[in-house]
């Protein structure tokens, strides 16, 4: 936690050229890699990238535009380094509740092999939308969430959660859902 309320986070969104978990798409099952230096084309061509919680538009947590939000890509992938001020996802990082990021993207360009065993899809260029701090797991495993804290240790007992909280993440699925369809109409058919 920063002086003035604030928590830094930051982390590895993607990590180039290793596979995600398995995917469902038009084409059916595969699995998905992006290549490098797309991230940085990408961002290159960003006016402004979002970061959000769990890709709900409604939830937008900090911007580049804003200056809130700082993402770059390196040998390992794309990282990210943000100022929130979102009470509740404060309190899920306390919790140690976040599980990672994702990126919500529009491809430009792509390749695919099938070996036999599940398509396999490279991104070889890409929009970049958004990037999104998941309470949720993430579909590709090699992303990573650090909590800056200035010397100051804390730690979170969850009880079970009680049934507000789970119709809480029943109202989060169908934000998910809504935004995914918002996407879809907006973004990827415009």
């Amino acid at each position: 936690m920063k002086s003035d309320g604030k928590l830094e986070i930051s982390g590895y969104v993607n990590a180039i050229d290793r596979y995600s978990k398995e995917l469902y798409g038009s084409k059916g099952k595969f699995i998905e890699k992006v290549a490098p230096t797309v991230f940085q084309r990408a961002l290159e061509k960003a006016r402004n990238v979002d970061m959000l919680l769990n890709h709900d538009v409604r939830r937008k947590l900090a911007s580049i535009e804003e200056g809130t939000l700082a993402l770059k890509e390196d040998n390992i992938g794309i990282h990210a380094k943000a100022v929130i001020s979102d009470t509740e996802v404060i309190e899920e990082a306390k919790c140690g509740n976040l599980k990672g990021w994702s990126f919500g993207f529009r491809a430009l360009s792509d390749s695919w092999q099938d070996d036999g065993s599940v398509a396999k899809r490279t991104l070889d260029d890409i929009d970049l939308m958004e990037v999104s701090l998941l309470t949720i797991e993430p579909a590709y495993i090699a992303t990573s969430v650090q909590v800056r804290s200035e010397d100051v240790e804390q730690r979170c007992i969850r009880d079970k959660p009680d049934k507000k909280e789970s119709e809480m993440e029943v109202e989060n699925e169908r934000s998910l859902v809504a935004t995914k369809v918002w996407l879809l109409k907006n973004v990827l058919f415009s």
